[in-house]
């Protein structure tokens, strides 16, 4: 959301104040952030790693569990749709 934080594995007072100053400013919007920028990274993760896409998709080239779990955060708006789950991940054959 644009607040400044370092990715270092450690959630300390920078992080929470971080998260904090989101929340204070977009209060509903703190939860789709998230789940967006977790859909991402399961993306991301299955982009480089091919073992790694059953988790992102179904056999039959809907979405997986990685991607449903991490839609269940934000509101439907944000939520992808089936074709649009299906364009993303067509690149993986």
């Amino acid at each position: 959301m644009g607040f400044p934080a370092q990715a270092d594995g450690v959630v300390g007072p920078k992080t929470i104040a971080a998260v904090a100053d989101a929340a204070e400013a977009a209060p509903d919007h703190l939860a789709d952030a998230y789940g967006i920028a977790r859909r991402n990274y399961y993306y991301a993760l299955a982009d480089q790693r091919p073992a790694s896409r059953k988790y992102a998709r179904t056999k039959i080239g809907g979405k997986g569990g990685w991607i449903t779990r991490a839609e269940e955060f934000m509101a439907p708006k944000y939520r992808l749709t089936e074709a649009e789950h299906r364009e993303r991940t067509a690149r993986w054959a």
